[in-house]
């Protein structure tokens, strides 16, 4: 139910790592970041803004964004592919294609705009809109434009997913945020990958838990999702303050050659909230210099002779800005209280990825390749559920969060989209610094009744396709 494999179906390698964990349908376009919609004028900025944000090969797609739901169904039926995919609808990149990367508030007109692009691709079958809080043009909403959008998404019935603004020292002010947008909206609310970062927070998940569960008791939908790993990973610009991507990619990369003392300070301070400089650790610069990768921050700075914010600074500004991290700052006890929640799916926040070392030349996090065996064996070895309940978490919740009646248990007249596993040797083989691993004990996995993986060998099948939300129109 949370994934960034939009651009996966298209690529020019088979992206194995979600099938060969049991993976048969993907909800992608997270986090504020998809790959659609772009306007004429905003598609090559659209695709610029896409893969600057993700983990995948250079080279791998050509650099372009995708006018909406329509066109991006005809390319992956044409490309054919072996998993179904559901798209959302990006805020950032709805934004950036109204008006561009730029920290203002919409004028009434580009108001309008956003409602309306937002608008033909519900029609047209996504499933609602994601808001990435933290990623720029998104961060620099205010509250008043997602109140409107959400508006728009109650509408057509449609799920708002959010990042929040924070997940670690204002996490409590974050959901804050959004239980008001949900309550002036009517809204149905999606929290993603539902955490608490920095230890100052550790401890404090019931808390929360108990936050969401009282808003829902005044008559508020909310639901969410959670991956079962104790880091995080996301760029490394996500230590850079939102002012600083004012103006895109090509400012952003103007400010890191010439960095002011604000800049660095405010750099030193999100990485304190994110557990400090030790707690960073660099997973991919997409060949640029390969050898910092599996290396903290911390490492990197005594060898450069830098402090931790320079060192950030200079890496960023190597590598183009594109730099993948892995933030270790959930503590497992939190997750494990979370994990057991009965109203909250898991999902991966990963991509679909090859074992094919010389594609995946980086350690991207193990959640893109084991995350639902990781979920079914922590559950397993921590005793946290019945076995049916983890298999619900995974199959029937996520299918009825997203209103799809066709699919997500098993009865007779549903699509067979159907995986196989060995409950007491199911486990994620994936380590933070060798994660390009196949987990053990997934057997089969059919998609739309075909074999598309055969005693955990991949059999070929090409079954999938993009699926929609049923009801396009307004209700």
């Amino acid at each position: 139910i949370h994934s960034h494999s939009d651009a996966c179906p298209l690529l020019s390698f088979q992206p194995e790592s979600k099938l060969f964990q049991g993976i048969t349908t993907e909800i992608t376009g997270n986090c504020g970041i998809s790959i659609l919609p772009s306007t004429p004028e905003s598609r090559d900025e659209i695709g610029r803004y896409f893969f600057s944000q993700l983990e995948l090969p250079a080279g791998s797609l050509p650099q372009l964004g995708v006018s909406g739901l329509e066109e991006y169904a005809r390319m992956v039926a044409d490309h054919g592919c072996a998993a179904n995919y559901g798209q959302l609808v990006g805020h950032g990149t709805l934004r950036g294609a109204v008006m561009g990367f730029v920290d203002r508030d919409p004028e009434p007109e580009e108001m309008e705009q956003l409602k309306d692009l937002l608008e033909r691709e519900l029609r047209a079958g996504a499933f609602g809109m994601s808001l990435g809080l933290i990623y720029p043009p998104s961060a620099f909403c205010k509250r008043e434009e997602l109140v409107e959008l959400a508006k728009v998404l109650k509408k057509y019935d449609a799920l708002l997913t959010v990042h929040m603004r924070n997940e670690g020292p204002r996490i409590f002010q974050a959901v804050d945020e959004m239980i008001d947008i949900t309550r002036r909206s009517g809204v149905h609310l999606q929290i993603s990958h539902l955490k608490l970062m920095g230890k100052p927070q550790w401890g404090r998940s019931q808390e929360l838990l108990d936050k969401i569960e009282a808003a829902r008791q005044e008559g508020m939908t909310i639901t969410c999702d959670q991956y079962p790993y104790t880091a995080t990973s996301t760029s490394m610009t996500a230590l850079l303050p939102k002012w600083a991507h004012d103006g895109g990619r090509a400012a952003l990369l103007e400010r890191l050659r010439d960095p002011s003392r604000q800049l660095k300070a405010e750099i030193a301070a999100e990485m304190e909230d994110r557990g400090g400089a030790d707690r960073v650790m660099i997973a991919g610069t997409h060949g640029c210099r390969p050898e910092w990768e599996g290396r903290t921050v911390a490492e990197l700075a005594e060898e450069l002779k830098l402090s931790p914010a320079d060192t950030v600074v200079h890496a960023l500004d190597c590598c183009g800005g594109r730099v993948a991290c892995i933030y270790f700052s959930i503590d497992e006890g939190d997750m494990l209280n979370i994990m057991k929640d009965m109203d909250i799916a898991v999902g991966s926040d990963g991509y679909g990825l090859s074992f094919d070392r010389s594609i995946t030349i980086t350690d991207p996090h193990p959640r893109s390749f084991g995350t639902f065996p990781r979920f079914l064996e922590l559950a397993r070895d921590h005793r946290l559920m019945p076995l049916e309940d983890a298999v619900y978490k995974i199959t029937g919740l996520p299918a009825d969060i997203l209103g799809l009646r066709d699919r997500g248990t098993l009865a007779e007249g549903r699509i067979a989209d159907i995986t196989v596993f060995d409950a007491e040797r199911v486990r994620d083989t994936s380590e933070f610094t060798d994660s390009v691993r196949k987990p053990e004990g997934i057997c089969h996995v059919l998609v739309g009744g075909e074999f598309a993986l055969r005693q955990g060998r991949s059999a070929g099948g090409r079954k999938g396709a993009v699926i929609r939300r049923e009801s396009g129109g307004p209700v």
